[in-house]
């Protein structure tokens, strides 16, 4: 079974992959990792990525380490003060 951490960063994964409309092709290409590899991560196959790995694909997204893990709550309240 999935721990909820694991469950938040594959469900996070796919949120940020469709809002901005990318494939995951083209979406591990954006976060300098292999296709196999990030849709293993996206489908929860594969649930415990190194700290650069995490970098990557924050780096690929254009956000922080920080509000890509960050539960919803957290990102919202992030969201709002921005605002």
């Amino acid at each position: 079974m999935q721990s909820s951490a694991a469950t938040r960063f594959k469900k996070r994964l796919r949120e940020l992959r469709l809002s901005r409309g990318w494939t995951q092709e083209k979406a591990a290409e954006a976060c300098g990792i292999g296709y196999k590899l990030y849709q293993l991560y996206e489908l929860g196959i594969k649930v415990n990525p190194g700290l650069s790995t995490l970098e990557k694909i924050a780096d690929g997204f254009g956000i922080d380490l920080c509000e890509m893990l960050a539960k919803d709550k957290v990102r919202q309240k992030s969201r709002r003060r921005r605002e």
